[in-house]
């Protein structure tokens, strides 16, 4: 017995021994290759693809099996057990401390990111305490086999006789994972089997893990994996910050670059008004001022001076020299954003005088004032380099303020400056000028050549049944001066109705004109079509003709320069270099120099005077030869031509009639060839008040009607734009008495046509801004149409002979007014006349004339006056002159002549002696007055001689009173009544000539229309 129980402590001792040897060298191992021991179970599950639920089952059998032979365990196994439990618990304890298994550790929050997609979360695993639930479930019931019986098994099944060694460790049992089938501590081939199912090869195939969760973390490398995802992934944040970082710098450097290439767009803004006289006078202030005639209201952009330079009006604002602190203020009477500053020098052909650097100030109480900076310092900006052209500076980001002051810091000569101020309007509740909106739906802008023809071309498109275009000529550039007609019939001249036009672009850089022509063809075009009765009156009974642009040249270089960067003469001058307004011929001096001489209208007519001989050949523009074509193929009647620079309107005279001096006005009265009336027009032009022509109240009432239509052209308070006002308030002059010119357009087409021209000077700024384009339009709307009106004003009709047949070139004349006017081709004429009562005469080549009084109302529309004449013996007169080429033809007076009858035929033989015997007295007395007429001649030869001599000696003696000495007194006049009867011999025409004495004077007979006084 004794020896049955020692046996049996032994067999425990060495099974305790054996258990704990084996636990220590498993912790060895664990701790040499612990990748490996977690592999293993990994690898086999892998192995298992698809099949754990087999694979989870196989223990489950073979321990079904194998426990069938029940047997009871013996209380050494029991203990065994319990050791070897709290042996893998102390293991357990010692290899793990990391949070519990069954809860899988939260991984810390990554840092925010650009939103992306969570690359770390998977789809959530069914919790591992549920799976270790669901395999206990399964193990509990089952025994699980004694380690000889799983050792022998195994054994069998792999084909092994003896028990294999042990090589690795035994596998740790997780915790909530069921514990690994097997027997008892004390077994030794426990191990062993455990160790041989681990190590089974793998197999080729992969099958992907459908295991617990947690498994694939390592609890041991959790703080470090977690410390290399943090690190990871605030390199990767890093680096995307850096990428960001570099892309918004490229960017900004590319915009930089950008900017430094092409740089910003200064705001653009219109001209506060300083050059159009917008900005009145109190809101201009300067520092001070050098003398009375260059105050800052002088200061103005394109101020022109007077023509003397001590005058009381120059050119520019100029400073007093020895003020040390200056400046030019300008009030815009209100808040707005001022952009830029355009400078220039002073007018003046003797001095040059410019500002050449300044500063600019700004303020809202003109107490403080804030001096505009570029970034770094007080911005300087440079101003002119001559004294002419403007210079424009533009800020960089418009300053808003309601005071701009210029503060000059440097300039040439005098301290003298002009300027215009850019500034843009701020959104009110009220329109200020710059913000005038036209009623009519009209192209408000400038346009060039090609755009000005486009625009012609669109017109006519929208209303062809009353538009035609045409061009009057070309340019000396080739370009051509196109015209528009409106009328009902366009192209064809109607019998009574009659013609007007409106030129403009004289000059290139005086645009005003050229825009408001435009927009009065689109005017008409529009209304017409919208069935407006006057424009249709207007259409229908007036054939309009308009031509925008009479230096196409200049324009395009006056546009070029903009609005108001051109100086005042910029575009001025044709190509050539002429002025056209004053490129006409002088037909003046003609005219003048013959009423001085009394050929006026006998030798000289005084309408339609002709031109000078090859003056065509002569100093003439392009442009000029082609506008007097124009008007000598078309009958106007009214006309006026668009300038700029003044606002006023003028009218003939433009030439100053030149003095006559007291000798020659003596000379003319000893000769008696000077009329009274000539003597005293002569008088009175000494005097200087001969401006007038004989049509001068009704050239005032022309002028009347568009300047007292015009919406501001009377309100001279302020004075002209230059200084002050010349018109007397009523916006009109007479262009001799303000600035005279030679050659004058106005002059020569009163002269040589029919037609009454006046000047208008629309404005200040000869060049407007397109933001001011609406504005001059309702100013000038009404006036343009009104002035169109009095084409109807006066007389009208046709002259015709009594056959019906309609006479062209017929001379029109209306009694006291010393200018006659011609019938067109188509017989019809139009004479412009105030209201009165007028006695008007036709007279025309070949017919006896005829007289008529006619009376002009107050109701609109001309006066029909026609006349019928009858064909006078002049016409016959003229055919024998010109058979006996134009030379006094002998008449042969006959006495008692004797009438043929067939019984004076029978006894002719017995009266032939009687005949020859009375033909021979008669020639005998022929020749004795012939011979009475020679003595005659010689004696008024004589006489001649003896008054040529009489008025040499009166010419030597100085008298300070006119008289008339003569050593012979004149014979009495002789009248007759028949000037080409044969009292002049043949011999002695050639001699002298009789016409030197004749005085037309007299009044008409029946045959001819003039009778002559002959000395």
């Amino acid at each position: 017995m004794r020896a049955e129980v020692l046996v049996v402590w032994v067999g425990v001792t060495l099974c305790c021994a054996l258990v704990c040897a084996q636990e220590d060298w498993e912790e060895k191992a664990l701790s040499r290759d612990p990748a490996q021991v977690r592999e293993g179970p990994i690898e086999h599950r892998r192995q298992g693809g698809e099949e754990d639920v087999e694979m989870s089952d196989e223990p489950t059998e073979a321990v079904a099996e194998q426990t069938k032979p029940k047997r009871k365990k013996t209380p050494e196994e029991i203990e065994a057990a319990r050791a070897k439990k709290a042996a893998e618990k102390e293991a357990k304890a010692k290899k793990q401390k990391a949070p519990k298994p069954t809860k899988k550790p939260r991984p810390p929050k990554p840092t925010k990111k650009p939103k992306a997609p969570k690359p770390t979360r998977k789809p959530k695993a069914p919790k591992p305490t549920k799976k270790a639930k669901m395999t206990a479930t399964t193990q509990p019931d089952i025994r699980r086999p004694s380690p000889e019986e799983e050792e022998e098994k195994l054994l069998i099944e792999l084909g092994l006789e003896t028990p294999v060694q042990p090589v690795t460790p035994k596998e740790p049992i997780e915790p909530d994972l069921g514990g690994v089938p097997g027997g008892h501590p004390d077994d030794k081939n426990a191990a062993t089997t455990t160790e041989v199912i681990m190590y089974i090869p793998e197999e080729t195939t992969t099958v992907p893990y459908v295991g617990p969760w947690y498994e694939e973390y390592d609890y041991a490398d959790l703080a470090a994996k977690k410390q290399q995802e943090e690190e990871e992934r605030a390199r990767k944040e890093k680096a995307e910050k850096a990428e960001r970082l570099r892309k918004k710098w490229e960017e900004e450097e590319e915009e930089r670059l950008k900017q430094a290439a092409v740089p910003a767009e200064p705001k653009k803004c219109p001209p506060l008004g300083l050059e159009s006289h917008r900005v009145e006078d109190d809101q201009l202030l300067a520092s001070s001022q050098s003398h009375h005639g260059f105050v800052a209201q002088r200061g103005r952009l394109n101020m022109q001076g007077s023509d003397k330079e001590d005058d009381m009006y120059g050119g520019a604002w100029c400073a007093e020299p020895e003020e040390k602190e200056h400046w030019f203020q300008v009030d815009a009477r209100r808040e707005v954003e001022f952009t830029g500053v355009i400078t220039q020098g002073r007018n003046s052909e003797q001095y040059e005088d410019f500002m050449s650097s300044y500063f600019v100030a700004f303020s809202n109480d003109s107490r403080d004032w804030t001096v505009l900076q570029d970034g770094y310092a007080e911005w300087l900006f440079y101003g002119n380099v001559d004294k002419d052209t403007p210079v424009m500076s533009q800020f960089t980001v418009p300053v808003v303020a309601r005071y701009i002051r210029i503060l000059p810091q440097s300039w040439n000569g005098s301290l003298c400056l002009r300027a215009e101020i850019l500034a843009c309007q701020l959104p009110s509740s009220y329109h200020s000028e710059n913000e005038v909106n036209s009623s009519d739906d009209l192209d408000f802008r400038h346009h060039n050549y090609k755009e000005m023809r486009q625009m012609m071309k669109v017109i006519n498109e929208e209303c062809p049944n009353i538009t035609r275009i045409y061009n009057i000529g070309k340019s000396s550039q080739g370009l051509k001066m196109y015209a528009m007609e409106i009328s009902d019939n366009p192209g064809e001249h109607e019998t009574g109705e009659p013609e007007f036009r409106y030129t403009a672009g004289l000059h290139g850089n005086e645009a005003l004109g050229r825009e408001l022509l435009l927009l009065l063809m689109q005017f008409l075009c529009k209304e017409y079509k919208d069935e407006n009765p006057r424009v249709r009156r207007l259409v229908d009974g007036v054939r309009i003709h308009l031509v925008p642009s009479l230096n196409p040249d200049a324009y395009e270089l006056a546009f070029e320069m903009g609005s108001e960067m051109g100086n005042w003469a910029l575009g001025h001058w044709t190509e050539e270099g002429y002025d056209i307004f004053q490129n006409f011929p002088d037909l003046n001096s003609i005219l003048w120099g013959a009423e001085d001489r009394g050929w006026v209208p006998r030798v000289v007519p005084n309408h339609h005077i002709p031109l000078p001989e090859n003056f065509l050949n002569g100093s003439l523009a392009v442009e000029t030869k082609a506008i007097i074509s124009w008007m000598e193929r078309n009958p106007f009647v009214l006309g006026a031509n668009l300038q700029g620079g003044e606002k006023l309107v003028t009218y003939p005279f433009d030439m100053q009639r030149p003095p006559v001096s007291a000798m020659d006005s003596r000379r003319w009265r000893v000769n008696a060839e000077m009329n009274e009336e000539t003597w005293a027009r002569i008088q009175r032009q000494n005097e200087g008040a001969l401006r007038e022509t004989p049509d001068d109240q009704m050239f005032r009432w022309l002028a009347m009607s568009y300047a007292h239509s015009h919406l501001t052209m009377t309100e001279t308070y302020r004075g002209s734009c230059h200084g002050d006002d010349v018109t007397g308030g009523q916006g009109i002059i007479n262009r001799a008495s303000w600035k005279p010119v030679v050659g004058s357009m106005n002059d020569f087409s009163y002269l040589h046509t029919n037609c009454f021209e006046l000047s208008i000077f629309l404005g200040c700024d000869k060049f407007p801004h397109e933001s001011e384009l609406p504005l001059e339009w309702e100013n000038n709307r009404e006036a343009l149409l009104s002035f169109i009106e009095q084409v109807h004003r006066g007389i009208k009709g046709v002259v015709r002979d009594v056959e019906g047949n309609l006479l062209p070139n017929a001379t029109i004349s209306v009694e006291g007014i010393r200018h006659d006017v011609r019938t067109a081709a188509g017989g019809d004429y139009w004479r412009l006349l105030n209201p009165g009562e007028y006695r008007v005469t036709a007279k025309a080549d070949g017919y006896t004339p005829q007289t008529r009084l006619c009376m002009v109302g107050y109701d609109s529309g001309a006066t029909p006056c026609s006349f019928t004449l009858t064909k006078s013996n002049w016409d016959r007169i003229k055919k024998i002159m010109a058979l006996n080429g134009n030379r006094p033809i002998r008449l042969v007076t006959r006495s008692n002549p004797v009438k043929t009858t067939a019984a004076s035929t029978v006894a002719a033989p017995r009266t032939s002696a009687r005949t020859e015997t009375h033909a021979n007295s008669q020639n005998a007395e022929r020749l004795r007055r012939l011979r009475l007429r020679r003595l005659r001649l010689l004696k008024l030869h004589k006489l001649r001689q003896q008054r040529v001599q009489g008025r040499l000696r009166t010419t030597t003696t100085t008298t300070t009173t006119t008289t008339t000495t003569s050593t012979t007194s004149p014979p009495e006049a002789l009248r007759t009544t028949a000037w080409y009867d044969s009292w002049f011999p043949v011999d002695s025409w050639s001699t002298e000539n009789p016409f030197d004495s004749i005085i037309f004077d007299s009044a008409p007979t029946q045959d001819y229309p003039f009778e002559y006084t002959i000395d």
